[in-house]
């Protein structure tokens, strides 16, 4: 297996290497034509190998095909009928419904604690409608992961803390994920009250909870390189055997805000990496490496399918785009990108110009999030990179190459987390 392996590697990178950068600019439209989604057929762990290297070297050389935004028209029906969210203010986390954006429920949080900054709920799903959230109660020092399910007509039920689930002092979670079967979270977590400092603390830490015993096990970033010190959770998945937990990482040569986004492009690596949940954790760069950030690109989210079968990434490239006022910080170019094993062939599912992003709605939330719901398939596009003003954020679900705004929209009701 490792021979063959090792040739599809050398084969790809050799391809790859054909490719010339006007090459990797965004492409005429097609005709427009329906594809069934490639990570539909279930796929063997070896072929899950393959995506591996496939998706390495195609993310790195913009190999992908294209699909465009579906013109203008009826809007198509909600996959889910509810999301769970809260907004910028941060004073309750609610259940919308996807296709009119009313609130049909109201988590039962304990009253939100003041921290000294604006620290957002962090929310997760998992199968058969459970939902997770981590939040401060006041009176309690240690943030603490939440869950509860959401029954077909949208009630909340079974409220309660997870075993195992509080954050040491001072530490707020800003990913979270759980596993499927609800066994395991795990928590990207940041030390909030940083008053300047440049020590450890000025990294994440990755908290995975066995929530059966309670057990804790603590896995930091070391440094990706020389000089790429400071580390971020990104974005956190589960394969459904909860075997692996992938973890996309970010390293930076400078000490970002804490709990959200501001380490420039030229300053940044990242990685998806799988790590063993079952061990005792340690360092992220022991696990598995998956997906790397290419030169010249932003890998900004990555997502493993519960299968493992399907890497979906949001990948961010080209200049940066400001004002006269301020100039822009992000690539002004989104594309979220996929690739099955199944077939090998990879696919554009969208593309976005961002356009001006000199400012972020909120700088305690990352700007840019993918959300998938338990299977995988469905996705939401979150982005609070905009410009001078605000007012070219986006917020929907994918459907066939476009982003169908989730309701209600405006700048008023921009969410700070959101899962389904």
């Amino acid at each position: 297996m490792t021979d063959v392996l090792d040739r599809l590697t050398d084969a790809m990178n050799a391809a790859a290497s054909t490719v010339r950068e006007r090459d990797l600019r965004p492409l005429p439209a097609p005709k427009r034509r329906r594809r069934q989604p490639a990570w539909a057929a279930p796929v063997a762990a070896a072929a899950a190998m393959v995506l591996v290297i496939g998706l390495a070297v195609a993310l790195s050389h913009g190999l992908f095909g294209t699909r465009q935004p579906a013109g203008p028209g009826r809007l198509p029906a909600a996959p889910l009928p509810f999301y769970v969210t809260t907004d910028l203010s941060i004073t309750k986390v609610v259940v919308r419904s996807t296709a009119t954006g009313k609130v049909v429920a109201l988590v039962p949080l304990p009253r939100i604690a003041s921290t000294g900054l604006v620290v957002s709920p962090a929310l997760a799903t998992a199968a058969n409608g459970t939902f997770y959230v981590a939040a401060f109660e006041r009176g309690v020092r240690q943030e603490q992961v939440y869950r509860f399910r959401l029954t077909t007509a949208g009630h909340v039920t079974g409220f309660a803390r997870v075993p195992g689930g509080a954050l040491r002092p001072g530490w707020a979670a800003d990913a979270l994920a759980a596993s499927a079967n609800g066994s395991r979270i795990a928590v990207g977590s940041y030390y909030y009250p940083d008053h300047g400092n440049r020590g450890p603390e000025r990294s994440d830490q990755l908290v995975v909870v066995n929530v059966r015993t309670g057990a804790q096990s603590i896995w930091r970033g070391g440094s990706s390189a020389p000089g790429y010190t400071f580390f971020r959770v990104a974005s956190l998945s589960w394969t459904g055997d909860i075997r692996e937990l992938a973890v996309l990482g970010e390293w930076c040569r400078v000490a970002s805000n804490p709990g959200g986004e501001s380490c420039p492009r030229w300053e940044r690596q990242a990685q998806l990496r799988a790590i063993n949940p079952a061990g005792p954790g340690g360092s992220v760069l022991r696990g598995r490496l998956l997906l790397r950030q290419a030169p010249r690109t932003f890998l900004a989210q990555a997502l493993v399918s519960p299968d493992g079968s399907v890497i979906t990434a949001m990948v961010l490239r080209g200049k940066t785009v400001g004002n006269p006022q301020i100039s822009g910080f992000f690539p002004a170019h989104l594309s979220v990108e996929q690739v099955s094993a199944a077939t090998g062939h990879p696919l554009v599912l969208y593309r976005r110009y961002l356009g001006d992003t000199s400012s972020v709605s909120s700088p305690m939330s990352d700007p840019l999030t993918l959300i998938a719901d338990p299977t995988g398939n469905h996705l939401i596009l979150d982005g609070g990179i905009c410009n001078l003003h605000c007012g070219n954020e986006f917020n929907g679900w994918l459907d066939g190459g476009r982003l169908v705004p989730l309701l209600p929209t405006g700048f008023a009701h921009r969410e700070a987390a959101e899962a389904w």
